[in-house]
């Protein structure tokens, strides 16, 4: 059984800062605290970065809040 990491455990197990991962990934810090907390979700690219940073597989991250649900709703034909 494979662990699974959020942003915050990944980053604190690598030893780095919220401004350190920010500045790897070359976004403010502001930023990278709405991507922690969840409000934001990574793209699949800030997503790949952000593993191979904090040197955790890509598939032992959460990168979003399983509660998290989509504001587009789909209108009918």
């Amino acid at each position: 059984m494979n662990t699974k990491f959020d942003l915050k455990s990944a980053r604190t197990r690598a030893g780095l800062t919220q401004k350190d991962v920010a500045s790897k990934m070359k976004i403010s810090i502001n930023s990278y605290l709405k991507y922690e907390k969840g409000k934001l979700v990574f793209r699949v690219d800030q997503a790949w970065d952000f593993s191979k940073i904090v040197n955790i597989p890509f598939d032992q991250i959460i990168f979003f809040n399983p509660e998290y649900t989509s504001s587009v709703h789909l209108q009918p034909a």
